[in-house]
């Protein structure tokens, strides 16, 4: 795979990105113990329909800031899932990463006696962030209506976006 050089030959590296987004799903959302249970539920099921979800809920590198790791992940991704329930930082993490992935599409979800939280109307007029955010009361029904609320609606903005 390598040249006389020593580098990867750019196809190589493109088939290597090729492949990681077509399976890197980035998972926003707050981590608190009590909403930590939600997005580990939704990373262990996208890991059994053989996707490969990321969180940021590791310490962040000491050469890059919160956003700039945020950001790096999302160009990776095939899409992201952003839990706006109790949101803090996703707003900010949004805002920071969706104007500039218009090939991403995002989809919200949020649990049902919640609103979407304020400031947000500047991220919802982007046409790869999915309509209306996937309304839940529990984690079972995020993961037993997975492929209806959260992988179909994806499937069908990545298919809308390649026109």
């Amino acid at each position: 795979m390598a040249n006389g050089s020593g580098r990867f030959q750019a196809a190589h590296w493109s088939a290597v990105l090729l492949s990681a987004q077509s399976k890197v799903v980035l998972i926003l959302g707050r981590f608190t113990p009590e909403r930590k249970i939600i997005l580990d539920r939704l990373r262990e099921e996208l890991r059994t329909r053989h996707y490969v979800p990321i969180m940021f809920d590791f310490e962040k590198p000491k050469s890059r800031n919160t956003i700039e790791t945020i950001r790096t992940l999302a160009g990776m991704s095939k899409f992201i899932i952003a839990d706006l329930t109790d949101a803090k930082s996703v707003v900010q993490e949004l805002q920071a990463i969706v104007p500039d992935f218009p090939s991403v599409p995002v989809r919200l979800i949020i649990i049902k006696s919640q609103k979407e939280p304020g400031m947000f109307d500047g991220i919802r007029p982007y046409r790869w962030v999915l309509d209306g955010a996937f309304e839940y009361e529990n984690p079972e029904e995020v993961i037993e209506s997975i492929s209806d609320n959260i992988l179909n609606p994806v499937e069908a903005k990545l298919k809308e976006l390649s026109l």
